[in-house]
């Protein structure tokens, strides 16, 4: 999986329910092994495009969705 460090304010991950220390584990039906399996997944996608995410916390694996965004339409 890929941890997350933080998660910016107003960001569909803080949106999502998302912290920093959980662990994406599957993004969108893609399984997550570590940053560079995150950043392709995540370039296939376009804003407004509503994903799963599975991820991991204190052990337990959690979904959720997200609905992402352009990094501009987060400020």
């Amino acid at each position: 999986g890929f941890r997350i460090s933080d998660v910016m304010k107003g960001s569909p991950a803080e949106a999502a329910g998302l912290k920093g220390g959980d662990v994406i584990v599957e993004f969108d039906g893609k399984p997550i092994s570590n940053l560079y399996d995150f950043t392709y997944a995540l370039r296939m996608k376009k804003p407004g495009d509503v994903v799963v995410v599975k991820y991991r916390r204190e052990g337990q694996v959690h979904e959720t969705q997200a609905t992402l965004r352009s990094r501009g339409q987060m400020r």
